[in-house]
């Protein structure tokens, strides 16, 4: 076989390698999906779709899954990074403290789980439209949203979007400076069609969906002085994936915030969300109670 046929599945190949040495942005915790299996039912979770009028083909569902406290009371929103499912908040769906505390929600994103899965959706205002689904299926008091990674500016786009449905934000490594939002290699090699041949569906899609990112930041980022909801960013100090700076990006940018409080964690990187799930778990707790005097104060949503 001549070379000049053999390069692009070289090229492929040394790709595929390259991305199993060291992309961590398409090597994050990968998620089976999950739907309604006995291991949900005996650990208290349930499954259950809510309608989305998404892109086409529309209408369409999202699949999430609920814990805790009866539905008309205290809510919590998980909205996972990219890739991901609701999976990534179990061990959150399935804490004592929480499940006592308030009705607990975890959606697939639409592209992955159980949510036309290998589908990508780049847009943040129909991916915040998505997971808005899950709370308007699930009524109960405005929920604290809690974004990890993506997460982080789809839960600001539903604050923006939906500010009846947000009562406090806990945003977890969040990617949402414009400006530090950059293509690596590994994200232009999974952009190949012919390395594409050989990645899993959900690398394929969490590619597809970040790739448009600073776009969609960059669209957000004027809107970001709308949002009024107390917010809460904790940021890992040694974070090699989402650079710590966002941190900052957020005192700068969420000046409407009712309140603000940046916390820094030393040593800790990107996946403090599993790493130091104590940690988020008593800011959730802090976030429930900050979300109902805001709206308290108010008389309604946290404005």
């Amino acid at each position: 076989m001549r070379l000049s046929r053999l390069r692009p599945i070289l090229v492929a190949l040394g790709a595929l390698a390259a991305l199993g040495a060291g992309a961590c942005t398409l090597l994050a915790p990968t998620f089976t999906p999950s739907v309604g299996t006995d291991s949900m039912s005996a650990q208290g979770i349930q499954s259950r779709f809510a309608s989305w009028l998404g892109p086409s083909p529309a209408p369409g569902e999202v699949h999430y899954t609920v814990a805790g406290r009866a539905a008309g009371g205290s809510r919590v929103l998980f909205v996972h990074g990219s890739p991901g499912t609701w999976e990534a908040f179990r061990g959150y769906l399935t804490d004592a403290k929480l499940n006592a505390a308030a009705r607990l929600i975890a959606p697939d994103r639409p592209g992955f789980g159980g949510t036309r899965r290998g589908r990508a959706e780049p847009s943040l205002e129909l991916q915040a439209a998505a997971v808005a689904s899950a709370l308007d299926a699930e009524p109960g008091e405005p929920a604290v949203v809690v974004g990890h990674s993506l997460g982080g500016p789809i839960a600001l786009r539903l604050a923006v979007d939906r500010p009846d449905l947000v009562g406090a934000l806990l945003l977890v490594a969040p990617s949402i400076d414009p400006a530090l939002e950059r293509r690596r290699w590994y994200n232009r090699a999974g952009s190949w069609r012919a390395v594409q041949w050989l990645l899993p569906v959900d690398w394929i899609a969490s590619n597809r969906e970040l790739w448009p990112l600073r776009a969609e930041l960059e669209e957000l980022a004027p809107r970001l002085r709308e949002v009024r909801a107390p917010t809460l960013v904790i940021q890992g100090e040694e974070d090699d994936l989402v650079p710590p700076e966002n941190a900052d990006y957020a005192e700068r940018a969420l000046v409407g915030a009712s309140s603000l409080e940046i916390r820094r964690v030393p040593g800790e990187g990107h996946f403090l969300l599993w790493t130091r799930g104590e940690l988020v778990g008593e800011a959730i707790l802090e976030a429930l109670e900050r979300g109902r005097r805001a709206v308290s104060a108010t008389g309604g949503v946290s404005r």
